[in-house]
């Protein structure tokens, strides 16, 4: 009620200004200031309670909408707490994955250069066999060359051996037989 008398001092306000300076108030007047006061009254009656409950609903949609932002504020910000939690748990996974990598790398480095070695051992080995193998058959091959030169060189000599020279032989090997 307080509202509507301050409202209504505040429409008059011009109109009581206006006949103050004029000295009295003209009829015509008078009847618009009732025409005007009644039909402010009849629209505060009417839509008092329509705009009161208008601004009312509209005061209940703030709250609502404000809490409902505060609620979408607070189940972000977990959101975004789990998902860097989660971002972190994933980055160490990734560390401890490479690291996983690159200690199987080393290992297999390790067993590729073990490999090699057992390689270039067996290899050596192999090339000492076979120049063993090639020594071998080239003395096999010298010392059948040699035994064949002697024997044609006994020949030689047996053919060229005089009578006088088989007699002194023979007696020599059945003397060494004999003693």
């Amino acid at each position: 009620m307080k509202f509507m008398i301050s409202v209504l001092f505040f429409i008059f306000m011009p109109f009581i200004a206006h006949a103050a300076e004029e000295g009295t108030i003209a009829p015509h007047m008078i009847w618009r200031i009732i025409d005007f006061i009644l039909f402010a009254w009849l629209i505060y009656h009417f839509l008092k309670k329509p705009v009161v409950e208008f601004f009312k609903n509209r005061k209940e949609e703030i709250k609502n909408s404000l809490e409902e932002a505060e609620r979408a504020k607070s189940e972000a910000e977990l959101l975004l707490k789990e998902t860097e939690k989660k971002l972190a748990e994933l980055n160490k996974e990734i560390d401890r994955i490479v690291d996983t990598f690159r200690s199987m790398a080393e290992i297999e480095k390790e067993n590729i250069i073990k490999e090699m070695e057992r390689v270039i051992e067996r290899m050596e080995e192999n090339i000492e066999e076979e120049k063993t193998s090639i020594l071998n058959k080239a003395k096999l091959e010298l010392l059948k060359n040699i035994t064949l030169q002697t024997i044609n060189n006994v020949k030689q000599r047996i053919a060229n051996i005089t009578k006088d020279e088989h007699l002194k032989i023979n007696n020599k090997v059945i003397g060494s037989i004999t003693q």
